[in-house]
């Protein structure tokens, strides 16, 4: 009876046993996973009622922007070689006597310069030709103002003297006339400062203004007409001087404006002066050697030749 009691109640503990078992495996299966009826199996916190969360598509990579292209580095323009300075000292003998060095060169209109006083003609003002060894005409030619010769005798193709004008030949005052001639030639000569025009010039084409203009070679009025410009000042003088000949070539004409006059104009050529065919001149030419008025040259000035003659073709001089 003690053995059947004892095995009921084994069979008792065993069966406890078992239920206990099943029932922890079941807690925990609960907490872990578990299988459905179809025996699939799920992870501890799959719920078989619920829907799964779709899994959030990530948002696509943004394409990242191109990157910009660098502008161009600026080739830096090439720095300026700078001009030489040229430094030009001009030097040369007038008459072979005077050394003339200047600063300023006349290459276009040039700039106002100081004042020059006027050139003291003497009793040669009186004259519109006054000539060393001989005076020539052919042709009409008409002088308003005095003639004089010293100490030639000849004068040829009488050219009409005119403006209560006289003939001096060979006598005092023409004598008197000639060393006159010759003192205002060497005060204009004299003369230093100034402008030195480039050597053989021609102003054609220019406009000068009152002061001194020294040319060591040639000077021409070729290309144009020259216009000189005493800027309003009625007394300014214009003094020229050229170291070889003077010539204005056919037609060309001097021009005086604001004021300019005639008289306070001086042409000191250390050669000859010719003015050609039509010219229209103004100023008084003092020439070392010659002077010649070509056929219908018009001189408003005088003309006078120190150590030669003065030839006339068909011409007409005024005393300015």
């Amino acid at each position: 009876m003690k053995k059947q009691l004892a095995f009921v109640m084994g069979l008792l503990f065993l069966s406890a046993a078992g239920i206990a078992t099943a029932d922890g495996n079941d807690r925990d299966n609960g907490m872990r996973d578990w299988k459905d009826k179809d025996g699939r199996h799920h992870h501890k916190d799959a719920d078989p009622t619920k829907t799964p969360q779709a899994t959030e598509t990530p948002r696509p990579t943004e394409t990242p922007r191109p990157t910009e292209t660098p502008r161009p580095t600026l080739t830096p323009k090439p720095t300026e070689t700078p001009k030489a300075t040229a430094t030009v000292t001009l030097t040369a003998t007038l008459q072979a006597t005077a050394t003339v060095t200047s600063t300023t060169t006349v290459t276009s209109t040039a700039t106002p310069q100081a004042s020059q006083a006027m050139v003291n003609l003497g009793s040669a003002a009186n004259y519109v030709v006054l000539a060393y060894s001989a005076i020539t005409n052919s042709g009409p030619t008409t002088l308003c103002g005095s003639l004089g010769l010293f100490p030639g005798t000849s004068v040829s193709g009488a050219p009409v003297v005119s403006c209560g004008g006289a003939t001096d030949i060979a006598d005092t005052a023409a004598n008197t006339a000639k060393l006159d001639l010759s003192n205002a030639y060497a005060d204009a000569a004299g003369r230093t400062g100034g402008a030195l025009l480039p050597a053989g010039d021609d102003l054609g084409g220019q406009t000068l203004y009152p002061g001194l203009y020294t040319d060591m070679g040639n000077l021409s009025v070729s290309s144009g007409d020259l216009t000189l410009d005493a800027k309003g000042n009625p007394d300014a003088v214009f003094i020229f001087q050229v170291n070889g000949v003077l010539d204005a070539t056919t037609n060309r004409q001097v021009i005086l404006a604001g004021g300019a006059k005639a008289a306070n104009i001086f042409w000191q050529v250390t050669g000859n002066c010719s003015l050609g065919t039509g010219v229209s001149f103004k100023g008084n030419i003092m020439a070392f050697t010659a002077v010649t008025l070509n056929t219908n040259a018009v001189l408003v000035g005088r003309a006078l030749a120190e150590n030669a003659n003065v030839t006339m073709l068909s011409n007409s001089i005024t005393l300015p």
